[in-house]
C-alpha cells in the first residue's frame, strides 16, 4: 500500500520457464509466474543483498538468475529450479 511503483528497479523473464524476476529497493529478488496479468499476484521473495537490488538477469542456457546490488556492490548467482509438474518456482 505504501509503494508507488517506482520501487522496482529491473525486470527480466525467462521465456522457456515462464517466470519473471524483479529487483527492488528493499533488497529483494521476487519471482512471479509469467505472464502476470493481475495486481497483487502471488510471488516468492528472496533476499541476500543488504541494500537495493539494481538488476536481475536470467541466463538463457543455464538455470541461473544473476542479481546485482547497489549499496553492497555484490553480484549474486541464484540457482533456479522450476518444477514443471507443479508449475511453481523453488
Amino acid at each position: 500500500p505504501c509503494a508507488d511503483g517506482s520501487d522496482i528497479n529491473a525486470v527480466d523473464w525467462h521465456p522457456n520457464m515462464k517466470v519473471q524476476a524483479t529487483a527492488d529497493d528493499f533488497g529483494f529478488v521476487k519471482l512471479f509466474r509469467y505472464p502476470c496479468p493481475k495486481e497483487k499476484a502471488n510471488f516468492k521473495k528472496y533476499n541476500g543483498h543488504s541494500a537495493h537490488v539494481t538488476k536481475v538477469w536470467f541466463h538463457q542456457k543455464m538455470p541461473y538468475l544473476i542479481s546485482t546490488g547497489g549499496g553492497d556492490l555484490a553480484t549474486f548467482q541464484w540457482k533456479f529450479i522450476y518444477d514443471q509438474e507443479e508449475g511453481d518456482e523453488i
